[in-house]
Protein backbone atom coordinates (compact mmCIF):
# COMPACT_ATOMS: atom_id res chain seq x y z
CA UNK A 1 0.00 0.00 0.00
CA UNK A 2 1.26 3.25 -0.82
CA UNK A 3 2.64 5.29 2.45
CA UNK A 4 0.65 8.54 2.39
CA UNK A 5 -2.61 6.20 1.80
CA UNK A 6 -1.33 4.14 4.47
CA UNK A 7 -0.94 7.59 6.67
CA UNK A 8 -4.77 8.60 5.23
CA UNK A 9 -6.39 5.72 6.43
CA UNK A 10 -4.92 5.51 9.50
CA UNK A 11 -5.85 9.06 10.33
CA UNK A 12 -9.43 8.52 9.37
CA UNK A 13 -9.57 5.30 11.46
CA UNK A 14 -7.86 7.03 14.83
CA UNK A 15 -9.94 10.04 14.50
CA UNK A 16 -13.19 7.77 14.35
CA UNK A 17 -11.59 6.56 17.76
CA UNK A 18 -10.97 10.01 18.82
CA UNK A 19 -14.90 10.82 19.18
CA UNK A 20 -15.95 8.07 21.18
CA UNK A 21 -12.89 9.19 23.45
CA UNK A 22 -14.34 9.00 27.12
CA UNK A 23 -12.87 12.16 28.36
CA UNK A 24 -14.88 13.88 25.23
CA UNK A 25 -18.63 13.12 26.24
CA UNK A 26 -18.78 16.02 27.86
CA UNK A 27 -18.56 18.11 24.54
CA UNK A 28 -21.56 17.68 21.96
CA UNK A 29 -21.56 15.61 18.96
CA UNK A 30 -20.46 18.65 16.73
CA UNK A 31 -17.31 19.47 19.23
CA UNK A 32 -16.93 15.91 18.97
CA UNK A 33 -16.36 15.98 15.21
CA UNK A 34 -14.49 19.26 15.16
CA UNK A 35 -11.86 17.75 17.47
CA UNK A 36 -11.82 14.82 14.90
CA UNK A 37 -11.59 17.09 11.77
CA UNK A 38 -8.66 19.31 13.62
CA UNK A 39 -7.07 15.78 14.75
CA UNK A 40 -6.78 15.24 10.83
CA UNK A 41 -5.45 18.23 9.51
CA UNK A 42 -2.85 18.61 11.86
CA UNK A 43 -1.95 15.02 11.41
CA UNK A 44 -2.12 15.88 7.41
CA UNK A 45 -0.08 19.20 7.95
CA UNK A 46 2.10 17.47 9.95
CA UNK A 47 2.38 14.38 7.65
CA UNK A 48 1.98 16.02 4.06
CA UNK A 49 0.21 13.09 2.51
CA UNK A 50 -2.08 15.52 1.22
CA UNK A 51 -1.32 18.60 -0.42
CA UNK A 52 -1.20 21.04 2.80
CA UNK A 53 -3.77 23.73 0.62
CA UNK A 54 -5.94 20.37 -0.42
CA UNK A 55 -5.82 19.52 3.49
CA UNK A 56 -7.50 23.09 3.95
CA UNK A 57 -10.11 21.99 1.26
CA UNK A 58 -10.31 18.93 2.96
CA UNK A 59 -11.26 20.79 6.39
CA UNK A 60 -14.20 22.70 4.64
CA UNK A 61 -15.68 20.21 3.21
CA UNK A 62 -15.75 17.79 6.49
CA UNK A 63 -17.50 20.77 7.75
CA UNK A 64 -20.01 20.72 5.19
CA UNK A 65 -20.45 16.49 5.42
CA UNK A 66 -21.22 16.63 9.04
CA UNK A 67 -23.03 20.42 9.13
CA UNK A 68 -20.42 21.71 11.62
CA UNK A 69 -21.22 24.86 9.13
CA UNK A 70 -22.86 25.21 6.19
CA UNK A 71 -20.40 25.01 3.22
CA UNK A 72 -21.14 28.29 1.65
CA UNK A 73 -19.87 29.56 5.15
CA UNK A 74 -16.74 27.56 5.44
CA UNK A 75 -15.85 28.09 1.46
CA UNK A 76 -16.46 31.96 2.17
CA UNK A 77 -13.46 32.02 4.13
CA UNK A 78 -11.08 31.05 0.90
CA UNK A 79 -12.44 34.64 -0.44
CA UNK A 80 -12.12 36.40 3.55
CA UNK A 81 -11.07 40.28 2.87
CA UNK A 82 -8.02 38.91 4.98
CA UNK A 83 -6.53 37.24 1.74
CA UNK A 84 -6.84 40.58 -0.10
CA UNK A 85 -3.41 41.68 1.85
CA UNK A 86 -1.95 38.00 0.80
CA UNK A 87 -2.79 38.95 -3.10
CA UNK A 88 -0.99 42.32 -2.48
CA UNK A 89 1.67 41.33 -1.47
CA UNK A 90 2.32 38.26 -3.54
CA UNK A 91 2.06 40.65 -6.47
CA UNK A 92 4.25 43.71 -5.36
CA UNK A 93 6.61 40.31 -4.89
CA UNK A 94 6.37 39.42 -8.48
CA UNK A 95 7.08 42.45 -9.60
CA UNK A 96 10.18 42.89 -7.33
CA UNK A 97 11.10 39.95 -8.80
CA UNK A 98 10.49 39.86 -13.02
CA UNK A 99 12.85 43.42 -12.07
CA UNK A 100 15.39 41.51 -10.29
CA UNK A 101 14.48 44.56 -7.28
CA UNK A 102 14.02 41.77 -4.91
CA UNK A 103 17.98 40.93 -5.05
CA UNK A 104 18.85 44.20 -5.46
CA UNK A 105 17.41 45.28 -2.54
CA UNK A 106 19.56 42.62 -0.16
CA UNK A 107 22.34 42.61 -1.87
CA UNK A 108 22.33 46.54 -0.73
CA UNK A 109 22.10 45.40 3.22
CA UNK A 110 24.89 43.48 2.82
CA UNK A 111 27.40 45.60 1.03
CA UNK A 112 27.47 48.24 3.90
CA UNK A 113 29.15 45.68 6.20
CA UNK A 114 32.09 44.99 5.51
CA UNK A 115 34.39 41.58 5.85
CA UNK A 116 33.95 40.84 9.41
CA UNK A 117 32.16 36.67 9.47
CA UNK A 118 29.75 37.86 12.21
CA UNK A 119 29.01 41.24 10.62
CA UNK A 120 28.38 39.62 7.60
CA UNK A 121 25.70 37.05 9.13
CA UNK A 122 23.86 40.03 10.60
CA UNK A 123 23.92 41.37 7.40
CA UNK A 124 22.24 38.81 5.30
CA UNK A 125 19.79 38.05 8.62
CA UNK A 126 18.40 41.81 8.51
CA UNK A 127 18.70 41.82 4.80
CA UNK A 128 15.77 38.32 4.64
CA UNK A 129 13.92 40.14 8.09
CA UNK A 130 13.28 43.09 5.49
CA UNK A 131 12.14 41.21 2.76
CA UNK A 132 10.01 39.04 4.72
CA UNK A 133 8.10 41.97 6.06
CA UNK A 134 7.12 43.15 2.18
CA UNK A 135 6.94 39.66 0.31
CA UNK A 136 6.44 35.89 2.08
CA UNK A 137 9.27 34.80 4.18
CA UNK A 138 9.50 31.65 1.86
CA UNK A 139 10.60 33.86 -1.52
CA UNK A 140 12.92 36.25 1.03
CA UNK A 141 14.33 32.78 2.25
CA UNK A 142 14.89 31.54 -0.93
CA UNK A 143 16.68 34.87 -2.54
CA UNK A 144 18.85 35.32 0.70
CA UNK A 145 20.37 31.53 1.07
CA UNK A 146 22.36 31.78 -2.33
CA UNK A 147 23.77 34.99 -1.60
CA UNK A 148 24.71 34.02 1.94
CA UNK A 149 26.29 30.58 1.23
CA UNK A 150 28.33 32.30 -1.63
CA UNK A 151 29.72 34.84 0.75
CA UNK A 152 30.81 32.02 3.33
CA UNK A 153 32.61 30.32 -0.54
CA UNK A 154 34.75 33.32 -0.41
CA UNK A 155 36.57 31.74 3.02
CA UNK A 156 35.80 27.75 2.39
CA UNK A 157 34.83 25.84 -0.85
CA UNK A 158 32.17 23.52 0.82
CA UNK A 159 31.20 25.13 4.03
CA UNK A 160 28.26 23.04 4.77
CA UNK A 161 29.48 21.22 7.93
CA UNK A 162 31.02 24.25 9.41
CA UNK A 163 29.82 26.68 12.61
CA UNK A 164 29.89 29.47 10.21
CA UNK A 165 27.65 28.16 7.68
CA UNK A 166 24.84 26.83 10.49
CA UNK A 167 24.93 30.36 12.02
CA UNK A 168 24.25 31.63 8.65
CA UNK A 169 21.66 29.34 6.76
CA UNK A 170 19.74 28.61 10.40
CA UNK A 171 19.91 32.53 11.09
CA UNK A 172 18.28 33.08 7.51
CA UNK A 173 15.47 30.98 8.37
CA UNK A 174 14.94 32.20 11.81
CA UNK A 175 15.34 36.06 10.47
CA UNK A 176 12.65 34.73 7.51
CA UNK A 177 10.16 33.82 10.44
CA UNK A 178 10.62 37.20 12.73
CA UNK A 179 11.07 39.39 9.94
CA UNK A 180 7.22 38.31 8.36
CA UNK A 181 5.52 39.35 11.28
CA UNK A 182 6.20 42.91 10.46
CA UNK A 183 3.34 43.65 8.47
CA UNK A 184 -0.51 41.78 7.66
CA UNK A 185 1.13 40.86 4.02
CA UNK A 186 4.42 39.04 5.47
CA UNK A 187 3.31 35.62 6.70
CA UNK A 188 0.05 33.86 7.59
CA UNK A 189 -0.32 34.65 11.20
CA UNK A 190 -0.58 38.06 10.58
CA UNK A 191 -3.60 38.10 8.54
CA UNK A 192 -5.25 35.25 10.10
CA UNK A 193 -5.26 37.30 13.38
CA UNK A 194 -6.50 40.36 11.91
CA UNK A 195 -9.48 38.27 10.79
CA UNK A 196 -10.45 36.71 13.94
CA UNK A 197 -9.74 40.15 15.52
CA UNK A 198 -12.55 41.50 13.24
CA UNK A 199 -14.69 38.45 12.99
CA UNK A 200 -14.67 37.44 17.00
CA UNK A 201 -14.42 40.43 18.17
CA UNK A 202 -15.49 42.93 15.95
CA UNK A 203 -11.87 44.51 15.92
CA UNK A 204 -10.59 46.60 13.12
CA UNK A 205 -6.72 46.26 13.08
CA UNK A 206 -5.12 48.79 10.46
CA UNK A 207 -2.02 47.79 8.93
CA UNK A 208 0.24 50.65 10.94
CA UNK A 209 -1.46 49.36 13.81
CA UNK A 210 -0.15 46.39 13.47
CA UNK A 211 3.03 47.22 12.92
CA UNK A 212 3.16 49.34 15.85
CA UNK A 213 3.15 46.52 17.68
CA UNK A 214 5.19 44.00 15.29
CA UNK A 215 8.38 46.58 14.65
CA UNK A 216 9.32 46.78 18.07
CA UNK A 217 9.42 42.77 18.14
CA UNK A 218 11.51 42.76 15.30
CA UNK A 219 13.97 45.61 16.33
CA UNK A 220 14.55 43.65 19.46
CA UNK A 221 14.95 40.23 18.69
CA UNK A 222 17.10 40.32 15.43
CA UNK A 223 20.13 41.56 17.31
CA UNK A 224 19.77 38.95 19.96
CA UNK A 225 18.99 35.69 17.98
CA UNK A 226 22.05 36.91 15.97
CA UNK A 227 24.33 37.49 18.94
CA UNK A 228 22.74 33.74 19.75
CA UNK A 229 23.58 32.24 16.49
CA UNK A 230 26.77 33.46 16.26
CA UNK A 231 27.82 31.97 19.60
CA UNK A 232 25.89 28.56 19.63
CA UNK A 233 27.78 28.42 16.39
CA UNK A 234 30.84 30.22 16.67
CA UNK A 235 32.32 30.98 12.90
CA UNK A 236 35.91 29.34 12.82
CA UNK A 237 36.96 32.11 10.04
CA UNK A 238 36.62 35.75 12.19
CA UNK A 239 36.91 37.31 8.41
CA UNK A 240 36.21 36.94 4.72
CA UNK A 241 38.88 38.63 2.87
CA UNK A 242 36.74 39.84 -0.26
CA UNK A 243 33.61 38.94 1.89
CA UNK A 244 30.88 41.60 0.26
CA UNK A 245 33.55 42.17 -2.96
CA UNK A 246 31.28 39.53 -5.12
CA UNK A 247 28.22 41.63 -3.73
CA UNK A 248 29.57 45.18 -4.44
CA UNK A 249 30.60 43.88 -7.84
CA UNK A 250 27.26 42.54 -8.85
CA UNK A 251 25.79 45.85 -7.44
CA UNK A 252 27.80 47.60 -10.01
CA UNK A 253 27.14 45.30 -12.77
CA UNK A 254 23.38 46.12 -12.08
CA UNK A 255 24.24 49.64 -12.69
CA UNK A 256 21.58 52.69 -11.43
CA UNK A 257 18.34 52.16 -11.76
CA UNK A 258 16.50 51.57 -14.69
CA UNK A 259 12.98 53.82 -15.78
CA UNK A 260 11.16 50.42 -15.24
CA UNK A 261 12.94 49.75 -11.81
CA UNK A 262 12.23 53.27 -10.71
CA UNK A 263 8.32 52.93 -11.85
CA UNK A 264 8.34 49.73 -9.64
CA UNK A 265 10.03 51.42 -6.48
CA UNK A 266 7.84 54.38 -6.97
CA UNK A 267 4.67 51.80 -7.12
CA UNK A 268 6.15 50.44 -4.39
CA UNK A 269 6.06 53.59 -2.37
CA UNK A 270 2.60 55.04 -3.30
CA UNK A 271 1.49 50.90 -1.80
CA UNK A 272 3.37 51.50 1.97
CA UNK A 273 1.91 55.05 1.86
CA UNK A 274 -1.85 53.55 0.72
CA UNK A 275 -1.61 50.82 3.64
CA UNK A 276 0.13 52.98 6.29
CA UNK A 277 -2.77 56.26 5.80
CA UNK A 278 -4.93 54.56 8.14
CA UNK A 279 -2.84 55.68 10.72
CA UNK A 280 -4.86 59.40 10.25
CA UNK A 281 -8.33 57.96 10.30
CA UNK A 282 -8.94 60.70 12.93
CA UNK A 283 -8.90 62.91 10.88
CA UNK A 284 -9.48 61.69 7.12
CA UNK A 285 -12.88 60.10 6.32
CA UNK A 286 -10.92 56.59 5.33
CA UNK A 287 -13.22 53.51 5.65
CA UNK A 288 -12.99 50.58 8.55
CA UNK A 289 -11.80 48.28 6.40
CA UNK A 290 -9.36 50.84 4.47
CA UNK A 291 -6.84 48.33 4.72
CA UNK A 292 -9.10 45.91 2.50
CA UNK A 293 -10.08 48.55 0.36
CA UNK A 294 -6.28 49.64 -0.07
CA UNK A 295 -4.99 46.11 -0.67
CA UNK A 296 -7.25 45.79 -3.93
CA UNK A 297 -6.40 48.88 -5.09
CA UNK A 298 -2.69 48.64 -4.81
CA UNK A 299 -3.49 45.00 -6.77
CA UNK A 300 -5.06 46.82 -9.88
CA UNK A 301 -2.56 49.68 -9.54
CA UNK A 302 0.79 46.97 -9.72
CA UNK A 303 -1.06 45.15 -12.90
CA UNK A 304 -3.63 48.14 -14.79
CA UNK A 305 -2.11 48.81 -18.27
CA UNK A 306 -0.90 51.90 -18.64
CA UNK A 307 0.06 52.20 -14.64
CA UNK A 308 0.99 49.01 -13.57
CA UNK A 309 4.49 47.08 -14.06
CA UNK A 310 2.88 43.67 -14.44
CA UNK A 311 0.54 41.83 -16.25
CA UNK A 312 -1.85 39.36 -15.29
CA UNK A 313 -0.18 36.63 -17.04
CA UNK A 314 3.23 37.11 -15.11
CA UNK A 315 1.58 37.99 -11.73
CA UNK A 316 -0.95 34.94 -11.70
CA UNK A 317 2.10 32.76 -11.87
CA UNK A 318 3.73 34.55 -8.92
CA UNK A 319 0.34 34.15 -6.89
CA UNK A 320 0.68 31.55 -3.75
CA UNK A 321 -2.80 30.30 -4.39
CA UNK A 322 -2.18 27.49 -2.31
CA UNK A 323 -1.44 29.87 0.77
CA UNK A 324 -4.62 31.93 0.03
CA UNK A 325 -6.94 28.69 0.00
CA UNK A 326 -4.73 27.56 3.00
CA UNK A 327 -5.66 30.37 5.32
CA UNK A 328 -9.09 29.95 4.40
CA UNK A 329 -8.95 26.69 5.67
CA UNK A 330 -6.99 27.77 8.45
CA UNK A 331 -9.66 30.29 9.36
CA UNK A 332 -12.55 27.82 8.79
CA UNK A 333 -10.72 25.38 11.16
CA UNK A 334 -10.58 28.57 13.97
CA UNK A 335 -14.41 29.18 13.31
CA UNK A 336 -15.48 25.11 13.54
CA UNK A 337 -13.57 25.32 16.86
CA UNK A 338 -14.99 28.34 18.25
CA UNK A 339 -18.71 27.48 16.51
CA UNK A 340 -18.69 24.14 18.58
CA UNK A 341 -17.95 25.02 21.82
CA UNK A 342 -13.82 23.81 21.84
CA UNK A 343 -12.21 27.10 21.63
CA UNK A 344 -14.51 27.95 24.51
CA UNK A 345 -13.98 25.45 26.51
CA UNK A 346 -10.16 25.42 26.16
CA UNK A 347 -10.47 29.45 27.17
CA UNK A 348 -12.50 28.09 30.42
CA UNK A 349 -10.35 25.97 31.60
CA UNK A 350 -7.62 28.14 30.74
CA UNK A 351 -9.42 31.12 32.78
CA UNK A 352 -9.28 28.34 35.51
CA UNK A 353 -6.02 28.15 35.88
CA UNK A 354 -5.31 31.94 35.39
CA UNK A 355 -8.13 33.52 37.79
CA UNK A 356 -6.44 36.09 39.89
CA UNK A 357 -2.85 36.05 37.65
CA UNK A 358 -1.68 39.28 36.56
CA UNK A 359 -1.46 40.26 32.96
CA UNK A 360 2.11 39.27 33.32
CA UNK A 361 1.74 35.88 33.99
CA UNK A 362 -1.22 35.93 31.38
CA UNK A 363 0.63 37.34 28.66
CA UNK A 364 3.46 34.59 29.14
CA UNK A 365 1.10 31.35 29.33
CA UNK A 366 -0.41 32.54 25.66
CA UNK A 367 2.65 33.24 24.46
CA UNK A 368 5.12 30.04 25.43
CA UNK A 369 1.71 28.01 24.94
CA UNK A 370 1.59 29.29 21.30
CA UNK A 371 5.29 29.13 20.69
CA UNK A 372 5.79 25.67 21.84
CA UNK A 373 2.36 24.35 19.97
CA UNK A 374 4.53 24.80 16.61
CA UNK A 375 6.13 21.34 17.01
CA UNK A 376 2.55 19.92 17.58
CA UNK A 377 0.91 21.37 14.74
CA UNK A 378 4.02 22.01 12.46
CA UNK A 379 1.77 24.45 10.88
CA UNK A 380 1.83 28.37 11.31
CA UNK A 381 -1.65 28.26 9.94
CA UNK A 382 -3.22 25.32 12.15
CA UNK A 383 -1.18 27.28 14.84
CA UNK A 384 -2.67 30.37 14.78
CA UNK A 385 -6.08 29.41 14.33
CA UNK A 386 -6.79 27.44 17.24
CA UNK A 387 -4.56 29.46 19.38
CA UNK A 388 -5.75 33.38 18.46
CA UNK A 389 -9.28 32.50 19.18
CA UNK A 390 -8.19 30.76 22.60
CA UNK A 391 -6.69 34.36 23.17
CA UNK A 392 -9.72 36.27 22.19
CA UNK A 393 -12.18 34.58 24.27
CA UNK A 394 -10.14 34.20 27.30
CA UNK A 395 -9.73 37.46 26.83
CA UNK A 396 -13.04 38.31 26.82
CA UNK A 397 -13.56 36.31 29.75
CA UNK A 398 -10.91 37.91 31.99
CA UNK A 399 -11.88 41.13 31.45
CA UNK A 400 -8.69 41.98 29.03
CA UNK A 401 -8.85 44.06 25.50
CA UNK A 402 -8.73 41.45 23.06
CA UNK A 403 -6.50 43.48 20.75
CA UNK A 404 -3.47 42.88 23.60
CA UNK A 405 -3.56 39.19 23.92
CA UNK A 406 -4.78 38.17 20.30
CA UNK A 407 -1.62 39.58 18.81
CA UNK A 408 0.53 38.19 21.33
CA UNK A 409 -0.93 34.58 20.19
CA UNK A 410 -0.22 35.61 16.35
CA UNK A 411 3.54 36.84 16.85
CA UNK A 412 4.24 33.69 19.33
CA UNK A 413 3.05 31.66 16.38
CA UNK A 414 5.59 33.14 14.16
CA UNK A 415 8.72 31.75 16.55
CA UNK A 416 9.08 28.35 14.48
CA UNK A 417 12.53 27.72 15.37
CA UNK A 418 12.91 23.64 15.91
CA UNK A 419 11.89 21.92 13.51
CA UNK A 420 13.18 21.85 9.59
CA UNK A 421 9.12 20.78 8.81
CA UNK A 422 7.46 23.76 11.12
CA UNK A 423 7.85 26.55 8.16
CA UNK A 424 9.03 27.01 4.47
CA UNK A 425 12.37 29.20 5.31
CA UNK A 426 12.77 26.19 7.87
CA UNK A 427 12.64 23.70 4.89
CA UNK A 428 14.34 25.33 2.89
CA UNK A 429 17.42 25.73 4.73
CA UNK A 430 16.77 22.09 5.95
CA UNK A 431 17.22 21.08 2.06
CA UNK A 432 20.92 23.29 2.04
CA UNK A 433 22.05 20.56 3.59
CA UNK A 434 24.40 22.74 6.17
CA UNK A 435 23.06 21.41 9.43
CA UNK A 436 21.45 18.20 11.09
CA UNK A 437 17.53 18.71 12.32
CA UNK A 438 19.13 18.44 15.83
CA UNK A 439 21.42 21.49 15.33
CA UNK A 440 18.18 23.58 14.42
CA UNK A 441 16.16 22.71 17.52
CA UNK A 442 19.35 23.36 19.72
CA UNK A 443 19.69 27.00 18.18
CA UNK A 444 16.04 27.42 17.90
CA UNK A 445 15.25 26.36 21.62
CA UNK A 446 17.27 29.01 22.52
CA UNK A 447 15.68 31.42 19.75
CA UNK A 448 12.40 30.82 20.85
CA UNK A 449 12.62 31.90 24.49
CA UNK A 450 14.47 34.84 23.55
CA UNK A 451 12.08 35.91 21.23
CA UNK A 452 9.11 35.01 23.59
CA UNK A 453 10.49 37.12 26.44
CA UNK A 454 11.04 40.01 24.24
CA UNK A 455 7.29 39.67 22.86
CA UNK A 456 6.50 40.13 26.53
CA UNK A 457 8.46 42.41 27.74
CA UNK A 458 7.11 44.93 24.75
CA UNK A 459 3.92 44.01 25.65
CA UNK A 460 4.38 45.51 28.86
CA UNK A 461 6.22 48.61 28.49
CA UNK A 462 5.55 49.34 25.19
CA UNK A 463 1.79 47.76 24.25
CA UNK A 464 -0.51 48.54 27.02
CA UNK A 465 -0.25 52.14 26.84
CA UNK A 466 -0.99 51.83 23.24
CA UNK A 467 -4.74 50.32 23.63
Amino acid sequence: MNKKLGIILTTFLVAVFVIQLPFLSGFGRDARIMIAIAFVAAVFWITECLPIPVTALLVILLQGIFRIQPLHEALAYIAHPVNTLLLAGFIIAGALKKYNLDRRIGLRFISFMGEKTDRLILGVMIATAFLSMWISNTAATAIMLPIGIGMLKKAKDDPRGTRMGKAMVIGIAFTANIGGMGTPVGTPPVPITIAFLDDLAGITVSFSGWMLRSIPVILVSIPLVWKLMITVYEPEIKSIKGGTDEVKKELAEMGELTKNQKHVFILFAIAIAMWLIDAFHNFLPIPDNWIYIASLLISMMFIFPGIGVIDWKEAKDEIGWGVLILVGGGLALGSGLEKTGVIGAIASNMELFLLGAGLLMIVATIAFITAFSITLFSSLTATSSTFVPIAIVLASELGIDPLLLAPVAGMAACFAFLLPANTPPNAIAYKTGFFKTYEMTKAGLLATVICVSVLILIVMIYWIPLL
